[in-house]
């Protein structure tokens, strides 16, 4: 874009900062089509056709997004940093441009040698405070002199991406904190399966569920048999690492539909949704048998550890509370019967 004069010049800076604007502000697009977009203004405004966005570790130069006519630079590409022209911004920190490399200062640099880039204008791009990499653009061939305007600009751009950088490691913050408040108000953290309060909700909601549709679901309730026993011999840290073994067992073994909680000290309830309660028998049956047939050991000794197992099936007009205290009355019976032992509900009224 010519800038002959400074009405010429300003003219066109006022017309690129309204185009920035209108990228930086569109809903539309996301933050890598926005770098292409303003990669695109800057090639064109400046009349230097290669424009890259990269990233600096120590002496590496990585190329994260590149417009280039004959596509000869590509994102993903890596140099040293000190034969690239940007080296000059990170020594100087702060914008460097050469209009007629072959007539300036650096036509002796490795940069000059490598590339053969007759113009240069890039800038550095900081995020909170820290040099993240560089904005540049360049051509074969030699331009006009870089303007006041240009400096700032190309300043600008750099920092607005640099900018967009903090705020979706800001954002990346905010939800990775979110998700951390989540899981502990939801999850038990010896076991990494979902807590009893998570678990209650999910009974109402799929009573609930299954009242509306008429759906079919089944509980278990699981107790280890012989618990305090395994902590008296053993210690806690043996029963800490009875219940972590559960944990792992049965959510290698979980469907994809099903809910695993801890729901007492060494008590798990599980939630099967569209499930029989023949179905569930197998399945369970499957788990308990899985977790005795693991391999565990406490001190000198080689343990089986066991299960016992009570079903529950909703019926009408149950609340969580009665559809559990029937799965727990079963499961009492499977623990008298003997260990690794699974029964369906009884009636409790």
């Amino acid at each position: 874009m010519s800038t002959d004069t400074p009405a010429a010049g300003q003219k066109a800076a006022e017309h690129v900062l309204h185009r920035l604007q209108r990228i930086t502000s569109s809903q539309e697009l996301d933050f890598t089509q926005r770098v292409d977009a303003i990669l695109h203004l800057g090639a064109d405004h400046f009349g230097l056709p290669i424009g890259i966005f990269s990233k600096i570790d120590g002496e590496i130069y990585d190329v994260v997004q590149a417009i280039h006519p004959e596509n000869e630079v590509k994102a993903g590409m890596r140099f040293d940093l000190g034969e690239t022209y940007c080296c000059h911004v990170v020594a100087a920190d702060d914008v460097c441009g050469f209009h007629h490399v072959a007539e300036s200062e650096i036509k002796t640099h490795p940069c000059y040698k490598s590339f053969a880039l007759e113009a240069y204008l890039g800038a550095p791009i900081m995020v909170d405070g820290v040099r993240f990499g560089t904005l540049n653009f360049s051509s074969p061939s030699p331009t006009r002199p870089f303007s006041g305007q240009d400096i700032e600009i190309v300043r600008l751009f750099a920092s607005w991406v640099g900018h967009e950088i903090a705020r979706g490691r800001d954002l990346s913050a905010l939800e990775t904190s979110r998700q951390q408040v989540e899981d502990l108000t939801t999850t038990d953290p010896l076991t990494g399966l979902y807590n009893r309060r998570y678990m209650q909700e999910c009974l109402t909601k799929e009573l609930e569920r299954a009242k509306r549709y008429d759906n079919s679901f089944v509980i278990g309730l699981l107790d280890f048999d012989n618990f305090k026993d395994l902590n008296a011999k053993y210690g806690p840290q043996t029963g800490d690492a009875a219940l972590r073994l559960f944990g792992k067992v049965s959510s290698e073994m979980m469907r994809e539909t099903d809910i695993i909680s801890r729901w007492g000290a060494e008590e798990f309830l599980i939630l099967m949704p569209e499930t029989t309660a023949e179905g569930a028998l197998r399945y369970l049956q499957r788990l308990t048998d899985k977790v005795r047939d693991t391999a565990f050991h406490a001190q000198e000794d080689r343990l089986e550890l066991t299960l016992s197992v009570g079903l529950g099936v909703p019926e009408e007009g149950d609340t969580s509370d009665s559809l559990v205290a029937r799965a727990n009355i079963a499961m009492y019976e499977a623990k008298n019967t003997g260990p690794n032992m699974t029964k369906p509900q009884r009636d409790i009224s």
